[in-house]
């Protein structure tokens, strides 16, 4: 198991994690092949397209089948009708009004999904967002077997303008299978990063009943190791431990041994270690990564955390250290993204090709260039923001 989890993780991070030399040589291939044929397309948006996953990713897939539910909610009568005549905020406390096979449809694609903006530390979805989306697409009259299809299509003919590239710029058989190598990590990365936080939901179910048996808050046993969970099972006692450690702690490890120190003897260790202060400094434009072509104006926002989201407003241009799952539905609203770490491979690069946002990754100072409330310029095609 762990041979086989490393093998994933060299082959969908470390071949590209060496100044994305994969990337870069993948670009210079299109650049050349260009320059070769005499062709009118730029290397930036082919890049983009020659790269783009064949598979859609889970985010997509839980959008697709939450369309699927607002199809059935607007074919039943009776269920339009409930959704429609209760208040929004009643809909959860009103649910087991519902017959068993509609409250079943609903829950089974809440049990299913729940878990995917838990990231690191969650919150999961609730009940409660759910019937509140399903509200809102059915309100605004949404049409979910239009919107269905056009997301099909919108992936058959990134398909089909991949094959047209792929024959103007004359790529071989062999070079095509690096592209379809690098496409192929694209979404993979994504998909390991979604199973890494789906373990994260699923190990604070344990946590939460370690916490329940010994009456231990979900926080408190966050901040236990794994070597202290029997102990503390079979009725030792870290709560003082647990409760110091949250304060203020530091991790030390040492191959296999994990040392955590809290308090003054933190602090020390803490002094001890020189950390680079961010400086905010003035730049007329940002260059990065086109990971997804197209151009775009607005206003900046910083947007890093979930509670950051709530700045983002519809053509906003969202500008992130990297993204994540849950930060989704403030990339749905942006004009444009703007990351400061990331590679063709990132998280940012997949969902903007999804969503059909410009996005430029790689901007290496963004959030200490950028500020909420700057007017950008996004050009993905050239890899660009400037700041008007």
């Amino acid at each position: 198991m762990m041979d086989s989890h490393l093998t994933s993780l060299f082959t969908t991070w470390f071949i590209d994690s060496n100044g994305e030399d994969y990337s870069k040589y993948l670009q210079n291939m299109v650049q050349e092949k260009i320059a070769k044929t005499g062709s009118k397309i730029s290397m930036a948006p082919a890049f983009s397209i020659l790269t783009s996953p064949k598979h859609v990713s889970l985010g997509m897939k839980e959008e697709q089948e939450s369309l699927k539910i607002v199809d059935i909610i607007k074919k039943n009568s009776k269920l339009k009708k409930w959704f429609l005549s209760s208040p929004v905020s009643m809909l959860v406390k009103k649910f087991e009004k519902l017959s068993s096979s509609e409250r079943r449809i609903l829950y089974n694609h809440y049990q299913k999904w729940h878990w995917f903006p838990y990231t690191y530390i969650g919150p999961a979805y609730t009940l409660d967002y759910y019937l509140q989306v399903w509200s809102g697409l059915i309100r605004q009259k949404i049409n979910p077997e239009k919107e269905l299809k056009r997301l099909k299509e919108q992936n058959l003919n990134a398909q089909k303008k991949r094959a047209l590239i792929i024959k103007e710029l004359r790529i071989n058989r062999h070079e095509k299978h690096l592209f379809d190598i690098a496409a192929d990590i694209v979404w993979i990365k994504g998909y390991r990063k979604d199973c890494f936080f789906h373990g994260f939901f699923v190990m604070d179910l344990i946590l939460k009943e370690i916490g329940r048996r010994t009456g231990m808050t979900l926080m408190q046993t966050k901040f236990l190791i794994p070597e202290e969970l029997p102990l503390v099972l079979n009725g030792q006692d870290f709560t003082h431990e647990a409760n110091e450690r949250y304060k203020f702690c530091v991790v030390n490890m040492n191959g296999e041994k994990v040392q955590v120190l809290h308090g003054d003897k933190a602090r020390k260790v803490l002094r001890k270690i020189q950390i680079e202060k961010v400086k905010k400094v003035k730049f007329g434009k940002l260059e990065g990564t086109c990971a997804c072509p197209g151009k775009a104006k607005g206003t900046a926002r910083i947007v890093n955390t979930t509670e950051d989201m709530s700045k983002m407003k519809k053509g906003n241009i969202m500008v992130s250290i990297n993204t994540y799952p849950a930060l989704v539905p403030a990339m749905k609203k942006a004009a444009a993204i703007v990351t400061q770490d990331g590679g063709i491979t990132c998280h940012a690069a997949i969902v903007s090709r999804e969503l059909q946002t410009p996005c430029v990754v790689g901007c290496k100072i963004a959030t200490a260039v950028l500020k909420d409330g700057d007017m950008v310029e996004v050009d993905a095609d050239r890899g660009v923001v400037k700041i008007l």
